[in-house]
């Protein structure tokens, strides 16, 4: 018998037709948009992000050292007596040669507008102190003096950064002037500090008392920072339109447990007593710390800010500032809805912004009577 042969003829192979090619091509030119949309939007996200992160890195660290150094404020207060001019004993009562105080801007520094928000100024042993030379010099620095007495404070002000920078750095096309809502951070060395400086006594005693004893006034007694804040300020980080400081006072009422009633308007003062002020507010905050402040910074975003020009950007300033200043943060107990307007107006004016906010304890405030017979 004679076997066939079944091996197959070249023709009988079955190739792709012009068609299918062209749909196979049509369907990988689609898959690979798709992909390189994707790949985009991925990368411009993680640019946006990135981004942001950079943009309010300084913020966060300028956020998180003021809780810190906030948490370390002290009065060092004592109990003694209170003396008439002849020397009799009058009262026991707390005293402190120290001072804390907290509020509006526009109360505490009212010559350093156009500024937004809150100011803080008060003492702490954060270890600050000069050298040989008369230059600030860190608490790592001298050995042994790690808890030197500093004045420290904080404040939001719009400036130019002209004045501060070096000669061979002007302005020009390629250097162009920045106007920023800058955080500022108030330090004055142990050696500058004027409170302990002894003077008579204007009740007409016999014996010296320390500087800070012997002011009345609001503008007598805010003289140990006013007076040297331009010289002891820096900027810490920019784009902070305003820092807001709010003393909270333990409440066996209420649903958080927390009253802001021993600072309806923000307004903190350890002194209040000598403005002269005879309220319960005066004898709640004589010599005593609050025990808890909440904390917030609001930061604006670079990139918004940086492609105002320098003209609409001094009108912006002017608006936010008097939006902060005088519409908004007026009561304590309207500070929830008078950040969501804030926030609101933030939106209104397309400016990117991020909210920091935070509470922070204080452990030398001493919730005590402050006068005993």
């Amino acid at each position: 018998m004679k076997l066939s042969d079944t091996t197959s003829s070249p023709s009988a192979v079955r190739a792709f037709t012009i068609v299918e090619l062209l749909a196979s091509l049509a369907v990988l030119s689609v898959l690979m948009v798709v992909l390189a949309q994707v790949l985009s939007v991925t990368q411009r996200t993680w640019g946006r992000a990135k981004a942001r992160t950079e943009e309010f890195r300084a913020a966060r660290a300028a956020f998180d050292a003021i809780a810190t150094r906030l948490s370390q404020a002290t009065l060092n207060s004592y109990w003694g007596y209170k003396l008439d001019k002849d020397g009799n004993p009058v009262l026991y009562q707390r005293q402190s040669e120290l001072h804390y105080v907290n509020g509006p801007v526009t109360t505490l520094l009212p010559s350093a507008t156009p500024s937004a928000g809150h100011a803080i100024f008060f003492q702490a042993p954060l270890g600050e102190s000069l050298d040989a030379s008369g230059a600030t010099v860190s608490a790592a620095t001298p050995a042994g003096l790690e808890n030197l007495l500093n004045s420290w404070g904080w404040y939001a002000l719009y400036e130019s950064d002209l004045p501060r920078r070096p000669d061979f750095l002007q302005a020009g096309p390629a250097h162009p002037e920045k106007k920023r809502f800058r955080l500022m951070e108030f330090r004055q060395t142990t050696e500058k500090l004027p409170l302990f400086q002894l003077t008579s006594d204007p009740n007409g005693g016999t014996m010296p008392i320390p500087w800070i004893e012997a002011q009345t006034g609001k503008e007598n007694l805010y003289k140990w920072f006013r007076d040297t804040l331009a010289a002891d300020s820096q900027p810490v980080a920019e784009n902070i339109l305003a820092i807001l400081i709010q003393p909270v006072w333990p409440s066996s009422g209420g649903q958080t447990g927390a009253s802001t009633d021993a600072a309806p308007d923000y307004i903190f003062d350890t002194r209040r007593h000598q403005w002269p002020d005879l309220t319960p507010l005066a004898y709640r905050s004589r010599h005593q710390l609050p025990p808890m402040l909440r904390l917030t910074l609001i930061a604006l975003d670079e990139r918004d800010w940086g492609g105002i020009d320098t003209a609409k950007a001094d009108e912006l300033a002017a608006e936010l500032s008097e939006l902060v200043n005088a519409k908004l943060f007026k009561l304590a107990a309207d500070y929830e809805k008078d950040l969501q307007r804030l926030e609101a107006e933030l939106v209104k004016r397309r400016l990117s912004f991020h909210i920091f906010s935070t509470a922070v304890q204080i452990p030398a405030a001493k919730l005590m009577s402050g006068i005993e017979n």
